[in-house]
């Protein structure tokens, strides 16, 4: 396997450090650089345990594993650290999508090991100055930064254009946000009475803000619009009910979500990863790890304002494949709500930092 020049450039930054964090973008291959600077330092006999998030994200390491040539005998350990492996008597840890190392369950793992740890990510930060100096510290400040510019002009990612759809008045639906939030912070005061009372107004109106946006009849209509035009779609919702509701309307989808089940959710990727199933609705099963290069276009029927978030979202249809020209994203301005249009301003402001078109 000949690796491009920036893979070549994160290897070489990885190999005389015990502690190490590589940042790149989505579709980079990160699971490749990881590979091929651990069986570069590793020896025989030595341990090497793989960290994902998913279980498709497992399957990923276990392939990019297979790309690389070992010295004999070895013994891989790749696992998701939900099952909370014991790292402590490795000799090399690999730290797949390790921004989520300062989350408690996440530390309480890797903080037990003692070798080599090496972290990936293509969105280590949060904005949380004391999580991210944690994960700074932890990597003892070693870290390399693969410009997004530098994979799109290898030619690794492909270039990524926004449409956006505006649908809704100023203030369509407000008045009866802030009615029905008012009603639900009025009974939760009750059961939650240490609870701030700030915390269950911000809960509230976000929990009533995202009903009114999953069940507003245009916006659901348009989602449907552009889900039965082309092939290679994907649809991000935020709940299973939601991506019922779109996927009955939607010719040759299928709702892809974590309680689905292993074989059946792997046979819904893999039909899509060969052009069998036109359309995948998913939950933020999809927002890490999801490698299908055939899907041109997302449709965020979910919001939120994380730029993370969206970079990884956005980035599963940036991966390129025979065909294809660019990634199409499909965005809603959500007007009608002003926490919603809040949010989608800030997506906006991500969009032209990633180099996207954006097309209004």
């Amino acid at each position: 396997m000949i690796l491009r020049g920036y893979q070549s450039r994160a290897v070489n930054f990885l190999l005389p450090l015990k502690r190490g964090f590589v940042v790149a973008p989505a579709g980079s291959g990160k699971t490749l650089i990881a590979a091929s600077a651990a069986s570069s330092v590793f020896r025989p006999f030595d341990r090497v345990v793989w960290l994902a998030n998913t279980r498709e994200q497992v399957q990923q390491a276990k392939d990019a594993i297979g790309k690389v040539t070992w010295p004999n005998p070895v013994e891989f350990d790749v696992r998701c650290v939900a099952g909370r492996p014991d790292v402590s008597d490795a000799d090399i840890v690999i730290v797949d999508e390790s921004h989520h190392l300062p989350a408690l369950s996440w530390s309480e793992v890797v903080i037990k090991a003692s070798g080599i740890v090496w972290g990936f990510s293509a969105t280590p930060w949060s904005g949380d100055w004391q999580r991210d100096d944690s994960l700074k510290a932890f990597f003892e400040g070693n870290f390399i930064t693969i410009p997004r510019s530098e994979v799109l002009e290898g030619g690794s990612i492909t270039p990524g254009i926004v449409h956006t759809h505006d649908l809704d008045c100023e203030g369509e639906f407000q008045a009866d946000i802030d009615r029905e939030a008012a009603v639900l912070v009025a009974d939760r005061r009750r059961r939650f009475r240490f609870t701030p009372i700030h915390e269950l107004q911000r809960r509230a109106l976000w929990e009533v803000t995202q009903q009114k946006v999953r069940l507003n009849p245009r916006r659901n209509q348009r989602i449907i619009e552009l889900a039965n035009q082309g092939q290679g779609v994907l649809v991000l919702v935020g709940s299973i009910e939601h991506g019922e509701l779109l996927s009955a309307k939607i010719r040759n989808s299928v709702v892809v979500h974590s309680k689905m089940g292993l074989r059946k959710r792997k046979a819904a990727i893999e039909a899509a990863r060969h052009g069998a199933l036109r359309c995948m609705v998913a939950t933020s099963l999809a927002d890490e790890g999801l490698d299908v290069p055939r899907l041109e276009t997302v449709i965020l029927a979910a919001g939120g304002r994380s730029a993370g978030k969206l970079e990884q979202r956005t980035g599963r249809v940036m991966r390129p494949s025979e065909g294809k020209l660019r990634g199409v994203v499909h965005d809603f301005v959500d007007r009608g709500a002003s926490l919603a249009h809040s949010q989608f301003k800030a997506r906006m402001r991500t969009y032209k930092k990633l180099g996207y078109t954006i097309q209004k």
